[in-house]
């Protein structure tokens, strides 16, 4: 095979009914200059075997097999041999039009652009209606543009890696982080920074699947600690790259999100008592700049004031007061 011009990244963990669903979308693209690396992330079932049947049936499937570490690790084990000069990422409980990659490809060397983005639907047995998430309209927009979408209304189009057809060389240096729940939203404001031009296409070529027991359905109590990691972040990275703006509004959205984990958790309970801990040791440093941020009400201050003097306290009145 030719040297492919794409390499898509599929990590697969405990996804055998899907699996097979997954890969056939991908291989039936009507774009055939690509690379399928599946990255077996020490999955239990027959995933394992499955991969590298398909890599016996087609030469353009390369397999991985690793100890498992979480989506962010096995992405990275997929970009450290990928060498297309574009990079695709698929979860593989999902699937992606026939068309996808050649539309994508299409309009990236048309515009020159670094990324392009398309819109999602969202299919599955928690949900038998399909939603489709996507941009009005055509666009080609900066990178700096790009990154104001995190904190729009199109935020999760901008936030997940699975919609976008990426240069390589935005990943030179980059990698996801690992061990995180939340490792999409850390790339892509660093991708995106460092992306001149966007195009974002109003078409849905990919199809996430809603399903009971995947990462973003599960419970699971260190989603308060990584929400907020994910948090400080975004204000960490964007007060360092010079763009005020932009940190202002993760400075708010980082209130915002304070406020409903203490509506929907106890801090008080034993089984949150640490991750709440861990937060606001945090929050301690960021505090300063929530009481001077312009945007922000009196009540999101008294807000801020009561949980950096007791996150149970700040739950207690946000709930009797309805803040």
């Amino acid at each position: 095979m030719d040297k492919p011009l794409i390499s898509v990244i599929v990590p697969v963990y405990k996804v055998e009914p899907y699996l097979h669903k997954c890969a056939d979308s991908i291989l039936a693209q009507t774009f055939k200059k690509f690379e399928l690396i599946l990255v077996d992330d020490g999955s239990p079932d027959n995933c394992p075997q499955i991969c590298d049947e398909y890599s016996k049936k087609d030469n353009r499937v390369k397999v991985i097999h690793k100890a498992n570490g979480g989506l962010g690790s096995a992405r990275n084990a997929g970009l450290d041999i990928a060498v297309g000069e574009y990079l695709a990422f698929v979860d593989s409980d999902d699937y992606i039009d026939p068309t996808m990659l050649e539309k994508m490809l299409n309009s990236l060397e048309a515009e020159n652009a670094d990324i392009c983005i398309c819109g999602f639907q969202r299919f599955g047995e928690l949900n038998s209606n399909v939603k489709t998430t996507a941009f009005a309209e055509y666009s080609v927009i900066s990178g700096e543009e790009a990154l104001g979408g995190l904190f729009s209304n199109n935020y999760i189009l901008f936030t997940i890696a699975c919609n976008k057809l990426l240069k390589r060389q935005l990943f030179n240096t980059l990698r996801f982080p690992e061990g995180k729940l939340y490792e999409d939203g850390y790339a892509a404001f660093r991708y995106l920074y460092e992306a001149k031009k966007v195009v974002c296409l109003k078409e849905s070529f990919y199809f996430y699947r809603i399903r009971q027991g995947s990462i973003t359905t599960t419970e699971n109590h260190d989603r308060i600690i990584d929400s907020f990691s994910a948090e400080t972040d975004a204000v960490d990275f964007l007060r360092s790259s010079g763009l005020r703006a932009l940190m202002l509004k993760a400075q708010k959205r980082y209130l915002l999100a304070l406020v409903a984990a203490l509506r929907r958790y106890n801090p008080s309970r034993e089984e949150v008592a640490k991750q709440f801990k861990e937060v606001h040791k945090e929050y301690r440093r960021q505090f300063r700049g929530l009481l001077l941020h312009p945007d922000i009400s009196g009540k999101e201050k008294v807000v801020a004031v009561l949980f950096r003097l007791s996150p149970c306290l700040c739950q207690r009145v946000i709930r009797r007061k309805g803040l």
